[in-house]
């Protein structure tokens, strides 16, 4: 930035020089001026922080405990026992004598009839139709597939593959010998050694690869097919013809009798009777009871308690305070400095 000041500041006054040259204000020539680059040193302000020791008085806490007499009241909680009486109803069961209906029943024998369906067979003959099943032979023609083969005379594309051998060149990695110099510790005398490294070399390989090629074949395939063949056959076909025959079959039939049966009957009848019937009643009872009733009494007691009290003790402490100076660092810059050619 400074550079650029300066070589604004030369070029207007060569700017005014020339002008007032020009105007006749001046006659005098002017020197040639060129810019010289020069190293100037110049300083930046940097703020740098040190501690420093200061003594101080801190007031600080201390406890002190010590113990003291403490009078308070205390409530104890005692029980006494104390007679009560209560009502109890307490259930009494009695019996008392009562007449009741009873329904009584017994069974008796009485004589019956009924009317009964008793089964029987009869033998009846009747006319049926059956049908009689017969079979008759007849001659027939039947046309029959025989399996044949026949002979097809085909083409198809087939594809072969030629090897064809090609020169190629291809990278391949070998061994180089390479001069590294070496120093002898002892004597610092320089020396060559020869040391392998590795280094990729083109060589020509042969490679072979197989081209395609399409030709035409022929082959003769077997097709099988059928071939229809007539033949004469012998055939069961069946028929059938009805026959009237006469047929002995049994009917079931049912005839009604009356018999006489003895049947059990339930006879009820009505006796009165007595019976004893417990009765429950409530009676009031009166009963004493004892009961435990809380109390509470009052004791004065005298106790000694801790008490911690603070007492303000001072102190001289030494601390570290951040102390700022700001220093003057010198640093060098390269400028453009015009310079006279004057002698």
């Amino acid at each position: 930035m400074c550079r650029y000041r300066l070589s604004g500041v030369a070029f207007l006054i060569l700017s005014l020089s020339a002008g007032l040259a020009q105007a006749g204000g001046l006659c005098f020539l002017m020197p040639p001026v060129h810019f010289e680059e020069r190293v100037v040193t110049r300083f930046r302000p940097e703020y740098r922080t040190d501690y420093r020791e200061v003594e101080r008085t801190v007031c600080r806490k201390v406890p002190e405990t010590h113990e003291e007499e403490v009078t308070e009241r205390v409530c104890i909680p005692t029980w006494r026992e104390e007679q009560r009486r209560r009502t109890v109803m307490v259930p009494v069961t009695t019996e008392r004598l009562e007449k009741r209906t009873v329904l009584r029943t017994e069974w008796g024998q009485e004589e019956r009839q009924r009317l009964v369906c008793v089964p029987e067979k009869k033998i009846v003959e009747r006319q049926v139709k059956v049908v009689v099943p017969e079979l008759r032979h007849e001659e027939r023609q039947q046309t029959v597939l025989v399996p044949a083969l026949r002979r097809e005379h085909r083409e198809r594309v087939v594809t072969s593959l030629r090897p064809v051998t090609e020169t190629q060149v291809r990278e391949v990695a070998t061994c180089a010998k390479v001069c590294v110099p070496v120093a002898d510790p002892c004597s610092g005398a320089v020396g060559v050694v020869a040391k392998l490294v590795p280094a990729m070399r083109r060589v020509e390989v042969p490679v072979t690869r197989f081209v395609p090629e399409k030709r035409v074949e022929h082959f003769s395939v077997d097709v099988p097919s059928v071939r229809p063949v007539t033949r004469t056959v012998s055939v069961a076909v069946p028929s059938a013809r009805e026959e009237v025959r006469t047929v002995e079959q049994v009917v079931p039939s049912v005839r009604r009798v009356v018999e006489n049966y003895t049947a059990r009957v339930p006879i009820t009848r009505e006796e009165v009777e007595t019976v004893r019937v417990p009765v429950t009643e409530m009676r009031p009872r009166v009963e004493t009871y004892t009961v435990r009733v809380p109390e509470t009494r009052v004791e004065t007691r005298v106790r000694r308690v801790p008490v911690t009290t603070y007492r303000t003790v001072e102190e001289t402490v030494i601390d570290k305070v951040p102390v700022t100076t700001c220093v003057q660092v010198p640093y060098q810059v390269r400028v453009c400095v015009p310079v006279c050619g004057c002698p």
